[in-house]
Order: structure tokens, then C-alpha cells, then sequence
């Protein structure tokens, strides 16, 4: 289908994987760019519209290291929105994407993951502390590089809540 040469530049990795993509994918709606798009065009790793499987890889771009992660499901604390991007959080790095929260949803594919705000997913296993305040309030702590720190609105904490006893 078409080959690298190293060095490798990102945006030669993304056209190959755009024009195998298309080459795999030809009648899904609202595919990536063909073959015959070429230039400025191309949009890199986190811009794509992501609308993979729960057993396909996400690919993110890893700006420290000049290349595209491709992480699996079970590496991802959290997906966060905030600051007009999509953040997906794993145990040591979290990552920049233009990705919207309803496509890494979608690909999260429910269990172990919950959703416990408007702009906030969580994987339940990287909960390191709940913090119950008051009527409906949870405060929570993950296990991630940071130690990111989530207050679930008063849906998710009420789904938060439903977890919490089915696992006591």
C-alpha cells in the first residue's frame, strides 16, 4: 500500500495511515482523505474525526516526542474537555486532542468507564479516592501523573452513587 523512509515526519505517518484507512474503509461515510488529497489539507493525528471500535487503537499526537501514540482502551484514566480540546489522561501522560467527547465516549464503550459530568469520563478502576460532601457531591481523585481531581456533576454523581453500592 505504500511505504516510510526514515526520518520519519508525522504528517507522512498520518497521510500512510489516511490512504490505508481509505484503502481498507472506501464506503464509509464520511471518510478520511484519499489518496489523491494531498498538502496542508491532511489533518494531523488528533484532528481526525475518530469513530473506532472499542478493540481499534486511538492515535494521539505525543507533542514532547514529535510522534502518534496509538493507545488502547485499558491505558485511559479519564477523557476530559476542557479549554476547547479533549484531553485524554493515562497513568504517566495526558494528551491534547481535537477529538469530540462524544466519539471517545462512544469508543470508551461503557463499562469500566462512566461518565460523571458534562465534560468528564473516568475509568473506574483509576479511582484512587472518593470524597462524599454533602447531599448528591463526589469528589474525585484519580490515579494518574498528576493526581487529576474531578466534582462530579449531580448526574454523574448519581451514577456515581449506583456503582459505588453495587460494589460494596
Amino acid at each position: 500500500m505504500d511505504f516510510l523512509l526514515k526520518p520519519l515526519d508525522p504528517e507522512q505517518v498520518t497521510e500512510a495511515v489516511n490512504r490505508l484507512l481509505a484503502y481498507l474503509r472506501p464506503f464509509e461515510v464520511g471518510s478520511l482523505p484519499s489518496s489523491g488529497d494531498r498538502g496542508s489539507g491532511i489533518p494531523t493525528a488528533d484532528k481526525m474525526r475518530f469513530s473506532g471500535a472499542a478493540n481499534k487503537l486511538l492515535p494521539v499526537t505525543d507533542v514532547d516526542r514529535d510522534q502518534i501514540r496509538l493507545l488502547a482502551r485499558r491505558e485511559v484514566v479519564a477523557v476530559l474537555r476542557r479549554e476547547r480540546r479533549t484531553w485524554v489522561h493515562t497513568v504517566r501522560e495526558e494528551f491534547a486532542t481535537y477529538y469530540p467527547l462524544a466519539d471517545l465516549m462512544s469508543w470508551l464503550g461503557g463499562d469500566p468507564f462512566i461518565q460523571i459530568g458534562r465534560h468528564a469520563v473516568v475509568n473506574l478502576q483509576a479511582i484512587e479516592r472518593v470524597t462524599h460532601y454533602g447531599d448528591r457531591l463526589y469528589h474525585v481523585r484519580l490515579r494518574d501523573r498528576v493526581g487529576t481531581e474531578i466534582t462530579a456533576s449531580r448526574t454523574g454523581a448519581a451514577r456515581l452513587a449506583v456503582v459505588l453500592k453495587t460494589q460494596r
